[in-house]
């Protein structure tokens, strides 16, 4: 895989974290209120020079009143390798239902509005790839009645060419199974081992109840899923770059980090898509397990 290595993570980090300052602002009206997303990209091959591109956009709503005029423009982009400039070329445009749709106010992990994406374009070999949504909505803090939004982008970080689209193995399990059930944990990894900082076991953090904190949130869905993928259940590259990035984060962060009110709106999101990789219902990813 290129730009695999734990540098370019935590850089991929950074960025994500930028591009979401101004949705994290404080409202500067009451009518207003603030958005912020965080997406996936996977890619797989359908033959004939045909690529599926996929993923999910999870949004969430930090302000006190619901989102008006939510819309979702999306499309996939690329640039080529030895490309000097920062222009990027689109490939085609991408549909994504989002209407009738609105943004509840406060919304959580536990509530978050995830949108699955699905396209079939033309192959691309010769560069970088990635997809770039815009997110408006008329009642944005500061420019009410103006369209405003943020704009995030998930660059494809798997292999070219991508491996064929039916290849898909295993089931998930949700982190209720894997709390309750220590005793069916795959080979290597143990209950009674320390989670990264938190200063308690993964089965301690799994036993934690999350209680609106980020960390935990994140925390139960991530180790669900590095489980399930450990259980043999195929891992889509967006999926797997989501757990890079959580990685990245839990060796920096403790518990403590996200006790504030809206603190880590991007470890929810991050946490929302890894619930549906877990839940089965993730794009191109495994079923859930039937037991």
């Amino acid at each position: 895989m290129r730009f695999k290595n734990i540098l370019i993570l935590f850089v991929a980090l950074v960025v994500i974290v930028a591009g979401f300052s101004l949705a994290q602002k404080p409202p500067k009206s009451r009518a207003g209120t603030t958005l912020a997303a965080y997406k996936t990209i996977d890619i797989c091959d359908l033959g004939n020079g045909i690529w599926r591109y996929s993923g999910e956009i999870a949004v969430w709503n930090e302000g006190a009143v619901d989102t008006v005029g939510f819309t979702i423009n999306d499309w996939i982009e690329v640039k080529p390798f030895n490309s000097a400039g920062p222009e990027w070329i689109k490939l085609g445009d991408v549909f994504v239902n989002y209407m009738p749709r609105e943004i509840p106010a406060g919304t959580t992990q536990e509530t978050a509005i995830v949108f699955p994406y699905s396209v079939d374009l033309p192959a691309y070999m010769d560069g970088y790839i990635r997809n770039n949504v815009q997110l408006t909505i008329l009642n944005h803090s500061g420019s009410l009645g103006t369209p405003k939004g943020p704009n995030p982008k998930a660059t494809y970080m798997g292999p070219i060419p991508p491996p064929p689209c039916e290849v898909i193995s295993g089931c998930t399990y949700t982190q209720g199974y894997w709390k309750n059930h220590p005793e069916a944990w795959p080979k290597g990894y143990s209950p009674e081992a320390f989670f990264f900082l938190s200063g308690q076991t993964w089965q301690q953090v799994l036993d934690t109840p999350a209680g609106g904190n980020g960390y935990y949130i994140l925390a139960h869905q991530y180790i669900a899923a590095v489980l399930n993928i450990a259980n043999g259940a195929s891992v889509p590259q967006g999926v797997q770059d989501t757990l890079d990035l959580a990685t990245a984060w839990l060796n920096i962060y403790t518990p403590n980090y996200c006790t504030g009110a809206g603190s880590c709106g991007l470890q929810n999101d991050w946490a929302a898509v890894l619930d549906d990789y877990n839940n089965g219902i993730y794009p191109g990813g495994p079923p859930h397990c039937d037991k």
